[in-house]
């Protein structure tokens, strides 16, 4: 390559250089930023989903039961113990990676009462207790009375009845336990094991796994054992008690479960989303593969792989499958976008060097030799901007991977590089006889027309596949293309539409005073037929730009329709047993913020006949019930469906559409509280406040009370277990002070605010990283429309400035320039941000039904979203699409008054000799 050439066309034309560099850069950027930013966000939500896991969930744990009848003692020694934990550990490989300073290992006894005079009760139930001897008891805790756990006898006398153990601060504070004080365990068998409290300790570090993995070893636990409907909760105290882990052996003689465990937290800092298909395959092999058969044959055959590890990765899997081809979307419209401007960039530096090719042809230069030289110019410029733009792309987001960031950058360089080469050589190929090629006056060719039904056909196959398959069918790169080619298509039709309008206006023009319209439109009609790509590029940055703001709208309104749906009210409480008779007062005075109260029950109920469901009855009163739906945004409900009660016999009922179903005209028996009714459908209702995403039958209280008189007076049977509370006017419950009233007299209570639930909705990394994305198509959707704006106004400046220059010499003043320039390019402009507005509203509805927000709104882990009605899909933004095409048209007209301004303050002779040569 002949690089003496390249030296004197970078000395000559230094500003185009610098500008191809710029764009160059910041296009390479973007694509190389993409894919790592989305392995940063992936990353980021697989680590919190496994913190945010439950203990046991977020690791890999291993039990093995102890069974007296097949196995010895023996087993429970730390020796064998620690064996277990050795081959283990020798087995696990990467992807798998383990926090080995973190394991949790031990052996565990059930609960067994202890009935025990002086410790504390919450009903006649004795306090329970269970034995856990765990390793490492001296380095994670600190003495504060006594001593640590004295060794059992050796392992050749029989188990001793008698162990010593220690308690943690919170558990001596809460049983009133001292150091040399005795309990007995009473098991299944007639001998009570006795427990001596050697010690208090206190957690060095109470988030530490090992007094995390198992809840109840820092502080006593409530429990309850199941309790009948309408009857009341009896609880108890549970504690453990911690002993040397050669004490183990004595855990047999109480006759309850004894299970070895070993807990492994996984390390979180190293994981990544692309391993998890490899780590899910080593999770199953140790559970139920050659890595399982492989651990019993060394170790023990009833050692099996527990924990929710795995359904962690299931989720989190299910997640990214549905929001990446979301993604991909975005990826490709922004892609498409950028491809265009820098063919655009290409065609107009070849459009302004037609001349000069053209000369060096007639000189005898060879097209591969134009080529050469033209390649040797763009890719000085484009390479260093192009590695620039790849390497600040590594830099700013550092991941594991690299590749596909690396092929991106290197596509961008190269389309930049080629495109000024390719479209001047081709033009040179053919060349044109001299002359005008007017958009109004030209005939569209067969070629054009067999373009445009192949995109046609292109366009129709991706809608109606998306439509049917959805995006939940994988990342279909064809059908993440579906609004790009929505916008191609729209271009093709405006380009056949454009020249229409122009030469209806042409006439009418002609005859009104003054020259200045009629050249304008007339200049307008003169622009050349050939320059497409300006409209294609503005269309498909448009249509990128909407599309990722219906997406952003669609996902705000699903969370704002669903924290309704799912809460009911703007604040709800739920209650175990029942809520007591004087909450809804305490809540009324004590709480900022409420105004309507509305109190529910609401009863579980087994599949029965007819209802092949679980279902949930709902007891309210219907016109309080109304007003409060209806203050919530929810369907309506029918109060009105109760007025007709004869007041014995069968009951009226609002069902669900699952149930209603099912029942038909029929009746069916349902089991309530205080009694067994018969109920028929008198209304179906969607969704309901007190129910949300579950099967219901809604009953009225006062019927159903009048049905069974008796039980209905007491109110373990009949009283409400859900209140739902309303904001008042002007102000907001303080869901605080909420909790506060609500726990204080009642137990097993849960309260939930509709704007922490809105909240929560959207707190997933993964669902924030991907609308971040969308964030950032729609910025770089503008951003790019209005790069090519200012490329397709550029290309026709030097003409513009000399038709001005001239029009001067002949009597135009400054504002008849103004309205003349405005004139020819108005009617482009204006095309392009209709046009935008036009295709951001036709991809709602035709691209809606294929595009699941599901994922992006909600994520894996919300219940109850599947079943709940809020209307999620697609939603026009009108932001979205008025300001792109507003700052459209604003930019063109300021850019344009610049240029009048500008040129008027240089000579006319200078305009005049424009691209001539000295």
């Amino acid at each position: 390559m002949d690089t003496s050439w390249v030296r004197v066309r970078l000395r000559s034309a230094p500003a185009a250089a610098l500008a191809t560099a710029v764009l160059v850069l910041v296009t390479a950027f973007l694509a190389a930023a993409l894919p790592r930013a989305v392995d940063r966000y992936e990353d980021t939500a697989l680590r919190q989903a496994v913190r945010d896991a439950a203990p046991l969930d977020r690791g890999v744990s291993l039990t093995g039961p102890y069974r007296p009848e097949f196995t010895t003692t023996e087993l429970l020694d730390p020796t064998a113990v620690d064996h277990v934990e050795t081959v283990f550990q020798r087995m696990a490989k990467p992807p798998l990676r383990l926090r080995k300073d973190r394991s949790v290992i031990g052996v565990r006894a059930s609960e067994a009462p202890v009935p025990d005079q002086g410790l504390p009760r919450t009903s006649e139930l004795f306090p329970a207790a269970s034995l856990v001897a765990q390793a490492g008891l001296a380095g994670h805790g600190r003495l504060v009375a006594g001593r640590l756990p004295a060794p059992a006898p050796d392992g050749g006398v029989p188990a001793p009845l008698s162990v010593e153990a220690a308690v943690t601060v919170r558990t001596a504070e809460v049983m009133r336990l001292t150091v040399g004080q005795t309990v007995h365990l009473h098991g299944r068998t007639p001998t009570a094991l006795t427990v001596r409290i050697s010690g208090i300790v206190a957690p060095r570090d109470p988030a530490d796994d090992f007094w995390t993995e198992n809840s109840d070893l820092l502080t006593p636990q409530l429990s309850a054992p199941p309790t009948p409907p309408g009857s009341e909760p009896k609880t108890y105290w549970h504690f453990s008690l911690l002993v040397d882990r050669t004490a183990a052996r004595s855990m047999p003689l109480l006759g309850t479960l004894v299970t070895r465990y070993w807990h492994h937290p996984l390390a979180t800092d190293g994981l990544a989303a692309h391993d998890v298909p490899a780590l899910q395959r080593q999770l199953a092999s140790f559970n139920a593969g050659p890595d399982s058969v492989a651990l019993q044959q060394a170790t023990d055959p009833d050692i099996r792989l527990t924990g929710g590890l795995g359904t962690v990765l299931d989720d989190y899997s299910d997640d990214r499958r549905a929001v990446s081809p979301l993604v991909l979307i975005a990826a490709v419209g922004v892609g498409t976008t950028a491809f265009a401007v820098l063919l655009m960039a290409g065609g107009l530096a070849a459009e302004r060097r037609r001349g000069e090719i053209a000369l060096l042809r007639s000189r005898g230069a060879a097209l591969r030799g134009v080529f050469r030289r033209l390649l040797g110019e763009t890719t000085a410029a484009a390479v260093p901007g192009g590695a620039v733009g790849v390497a600040l792309a590594l830099l700013a987001l550092p991941t594991s991977r690299y590749g596909t960031s690396l092929l991106l950058g290197a596509a961008v360089t190269a389309v930049a590089a080629l495109a000024l080469p390719v479209r001047a050589v081709a033009a040179a190929r053919r060349p044109r006889a001299a002359g005008r090629e007017d958009v109004t006056a030209a005939r569209p060719s067969r070629r054009r027309l067999v373009a445009e039904l192949t995109v046609t056909v292109l366009v129709v196959g991706a809608v109606l596949t998306l439509r049917r398959r959805g995006t939940d069918s994988g990342g279909d790169p064809y059908l993440a293309a579906a609004p790009v080619l929505v916008a191609v298509a729209a271009a093709l039709v405006l380009l056949r539409l454009y020249p229409l309008p122009l030469r209806l206006l042409a006439r009418p023009a002609a005859r009104l005073p003054g020259a200045v319209t009629h050249l304008g439109l007339a200049r307008a009609g003169r622009s050349p037929a050939t320059s497409q790509l300006p409209l294609l590029a503005l269309l498909v940055a448009l249509t990128v730009a909407s599309f990722g703001g219906s997406v952003l709208a669609g996902i705000d309104h699903g969370r704002d329709r669903a924290a309704s749906v799912l809460v009911g009210a703007d604040a709800r409480v739920d209650s175990r047993f029942g809520l007591p008779r004087q909450l809804p007062d305490e809540v009324r005075k004590k709480v900022p913020g409420v105004g309507r109260v509305v109190t529910a029950r609401v009863e579980p109920n087994s599949p029965t006949a007819p209802f092949g469901l679980s279902y949930s009855l709902v007891i309210v009163d219907p016109a309080a019930y109304a007003r409060l739906t209806h203050d919530i945004g929810l369907p309506a409900f029918p109060a009105q469906a109760f007025d007709h009660d004869p007041g014995r016999g069968t009951l009226p009922a609002v069902l669900s559409p699952g149930l209603a179903s099912l029942l038909g005209d029929g009746t069916a028996r349902v089991d309530a509280a205080v009694g067994a009714v018969t109920v028929r459908t008198a209304a179906v209702l969607t969704s309901t406040p007190a129910a949300p995403g579950a099967e219901f039958v809604i009953v009225s209280a006062a019927q159903l009370a009048a049905r069974h008189p008796d039980l209905a007076a007491y109110s373990q049977y009949s009283g409400p277990t859900v209140l739902l509370a309303m904001n008042a006017p002007g102000s907001h419950i303080d869901g605080g002070a909420l909790r506060a009233v609500a726990k204080e007299p009642a137990s097993f209570v849960t309260v939930l605010t509709r704007g922490e639930q809105r909240s929560r909705l959207g707190d997933f990394p993964l669902q924030r990283g991907a609308r971040s994305i969308y964030l950032a198509a729609v910025a770089a959707g503008a951003a790019f429309s209005a790069l090519a704006l200012l490329l397709s106004l550029l290309q026709a400046a030097p003409q513009r400035a000399t038709l001005l220059a001239r029009l001067r010499t002949m009597g135009m003043t400054r504002r008849q320039s103004r309205r003349l320039v405005l004139l020819e390019m108005l009617p482009q402009a204006l095309l392009a941000a209709v046009g935008g507005v036009l295709v951001g509203l036709a991809v709602v509805p035709l691209l809606g039904p294929g595009v699941d927000l599901r994922a992006l709104t909600f994520g894996g882990g919300e219940q109850g979203v599947e079943s709940a009605d809020f209307g999620l899909g697609l939603r026009a933004d009108p932001w979205s699409l008025a300001l792109p095409s507003a700052g459209l048209l604003i930019l063109a007209c300021a850019v344009l008054l610049i240029q009048v301004w500008v040129s008027g303050r240089r000579r006319e002779s200078a305009e005049l000799r424009v691209g001539d040569r000295v």
